[in-house]
């Protein structure tokens, strides 16, 4: 991930900046599955997702989706309009542009701990349409770990502590202060305790 940091910092273009944090996913997930390996889980797959732990991950990261398009439209920005995602007809590009900041403090820290802990299991999810999908008492689970941790105060790396739901929408609004030249955009990340 080092590395990976260190490439992006000159990356020269779009299409290498995305190459180079593909490879800085790709290292995290292996990380991740360091961890989460006796769940079953071996790395990141999506559509479908092919393992309990990867069902949980796609459903928090779509909730949180739906968090941030509140909070972009609320800005008054386009969510179609981004930076690092690619720009399409409903690709809400800005809208994961932002939500890369708190995938791990809103949803990956939530999954890891909500199947070390036993909150969620291999049990809570099923398979079917060629993937595995959380079934409906897996998916009530994981939408009130992901709402608790939304409600907890976390640490802005300006300094200051505000509930993680409320960081969501503030970041939006300093991205569009600073898109109207009114001040830097400091992005959002876990500072080390």
């Amino acid at each position: 991930m080092a590395q990976a940091l260190a490439r992006a910092e000159g990356a020269l273009g779009l299409e290498r900046l995305r190459g180079v944090e593909g490879e800085g996913s790709r290292a995290y997930f292996r990380g991740l599955a360091r961890l989460l390996g006796p769940y079953g889980f071996g790395g990141r797959t999506r559509r479908p997702p092919a393992d309990p732990v990867n069902a949980a991950l796609s459903y928090g990261y779509a909730l949180l989706l739906g968090r941030v398009l509140v909070a972009v439209r609320l800005a008054g920005l386009h969510p179609e309009v981004g930076f690092l995602h690619a720009e399409g007809r409903r690709s809400p590009a800005l809208a994961l542009d932002l939500m890369e900041e708190f995938r791990v403090p809103a949803v990956d820290q939530v999954v890891l701990s909500a199947f070390r802990r036993g909150h969620l299991t291999p049990a809570h999810a099923e398979a079917r349409e060629g993937g595995v999908y959380l079934n409906e008492e897996g998916r009530r689970r994981l939408i009130e770990l992901v709402e608790a941790r939304l409600l907890e105060e976390v640490a802005h790396p300006l300094g200051f502590r505000k509930p993680l739901g409320e960081l969501i929408e503030l970041q939006a609004q300093r991205l569009k202060g600073a898109l109207l030249g009114r001040g830097e955009y400091t992005p959002f990340y876990l500072r080390r305790h």
